[in-house]
């Protein structure tokens, strides 16, 4: 991502006849924090290296920020054009196969757009992402095609015109480059852009609606006090993704209230299934073993309007009575204190924008969670709230508590040890089986 320092008077010029310096300048920031989101995304996944490339200011001060997962260097100098031609040379230098450089003033750019133009260039030379102002949004290249491409596609451009894209196109072909392009977007530069970005604003913080997602198999005893307690909480709906069951679980949860989903069986497509036909502007992802605090949609959007948080949780804390329910507590706490990881026992929630960034939960047998806080922690803060989800201590009475702490230690110890998942899925099922 190329882009600049959000400083009055130096960014969005053209729009300050409207906005004013100030205003242009916010709006800089607000467009460019959107951006980086999306391509920052790609690289908490490992799908890609990110790098921005900033005009002006310090690293640090970028750094300060945009926050500390992408790399940061300096913009070469002369027109876009030698800057765009930098940013490729230094990749392929480096060793990529295959470079995009986007802006930082594409309101509709998202991180699948990034995913379409890597994967097109697969097969393609060049990737272009047409601007409706006759420029372009992205354009990636693949290395093989480097030597034919540049300095092409970058020397005595009209940049800035109603050209850029036609130009750059002609010079494509006349270099026998493959070419494919993305879907047009508007790039907010003049004061007719305008309302393409109030169009395309984020809900703010104060305003979002909260949808809770809960995966379900067989839940029939449980399922109805966690929708009540979403419900109860402030939640603007509430969709149950079922895994086929074979009991009373759907009844139960229409009755409750919820939007009830079917879905393939297994956790991460369950909560992807029901993400997916959620409205909501957040997501919260409900185990149906566990039960909201009062007042937990004000506090998500509380959570999510604190600056460099992209996602949170709540404090866990198991319905067990006497000494066992001490001892899940403490130890359901000190394990998220310990990894820094909250579970999803402990209601994890974010923006539904940050959720499509990332692609979801992976698709994973066991640890979806763990690794879906992995990447939202390369990103940002994960808030865990000093509020309490309660989760029935259940499992611990029907398998004895050392038996299931001791699985669940397992299994997130092989995981981080890199022991393939579906092993460990196959392996905790086998070792449940026994105990039961």
């Amino acid at each position: 991502m190329l882009t600049r320092l959000p400083v009055p008077g130096q960014a969005k010029t053209r729009l300050a006849s409207v906005l004013g310096v100030e205003g242009a300048a916010e709006l800089h920031r607000v467009l460019t924090e959107h951006v980086a989101l999306e391509v920052a995304a790609l690289g908490a996944t490992g799908e890609a290296r990110v790098e921005i490339w900033h005009e002006r200011g310090t690293t640090r001060r970028m750094r300060r920020w945009l926050g500390a997962v992408p790399h940061y260097r300096r913009q070469a100098d002369g027109d876009l054009g030698a800057r765009l031609q930098a940013v490729m040379k230094r990749a392929f230098a480096d060793g990529a196969a295959r470079c995009l450089a986007v802006g930082s003033d594409c309101p509709g750019m998202t991180a699948d757009h990034l995913r379409l133009a890597l994967a097109a260039l697969d097969a393609a030379d060049l990737v272009l992402g047409p601007a409706t102002d006759g420029g372009y949004w992205l354009i990636g290249l693949r290395a093989s095609a480097a030597p034919r491409a540049l300095p092409a596609l970058f020397e005595a451009v009209s940049w800035g015109s109603a050209n850029v894209l036609r130009q750059t196109e002609e010079r494509a072909t006349a270099a026998g480059l493959a070419t494919v392009l993305l879907e047009p977007l508007a790039d907010i530069d003049r004061p007719e852009d305008l309302p393409e970005w109030r169009r395309r604003q984020d809900v703010p913080a104060a305003a979002m609606r909260v949808s809770v997602v809960i995966p379900t198999i067989e839940e029939r005893g449980q399922v109805g006090r966690a929708i009540d307690s979403a419900l109860a909480g402030g939640a603007a709906e509430v969709v149950v993704a079922d895994g086929a069951s074979n009991d009373a679980t759907e009844e139960i949860a229409v009755r409750a209230g919820a939007i009830v989903v079917q879905a393939p069986r297994g956790r991460a497509r369950q909560l992807n299934a029901g993400a997916a036909r959620a409205t909501g502007d957040v997501l919260l992802f409900l185990h149906a073993d566990t039960t909201l605090p009062p007042g937990a949609a004000r506090l998500v959007r509380q959570a999510l309007g604190t600056p460099g948080v992209v996602a949170g949780a709540f404090t866990y804390r198991s319905d067990g009575v006497g000494a066992l329910g001490r001892l899940l507590t403490t130890g359901g706490r000190v394990r998220c204190r310990l990894s820094g990881h909250p579970y999803g026992d402990q209601a994890l929630f974010l923006r539904r924008r940050t959720f499509r960034a990332l692609g979801g939960f992976p698709d994973l047998p066991v640890m979806e969670d763990w690794e879906l806080v992995a990447r939202l922690r390369r990103l940002g803060r994960v808030l865990v709230l000093p509020e309490e989800a309660v989760t029935s201590s259940g499992s611990f009475d029907d398998h004895g508590l050392l038996w299931a702490g001791a699985i669940n230690v397992a299994v997130i110890v092989g995981y981080q040890l890199g022991i393939d998942p579906g092993l460990l899925a196959s392996w905790r099922a086998r070792i449940a089986r026994r105990v039961g």
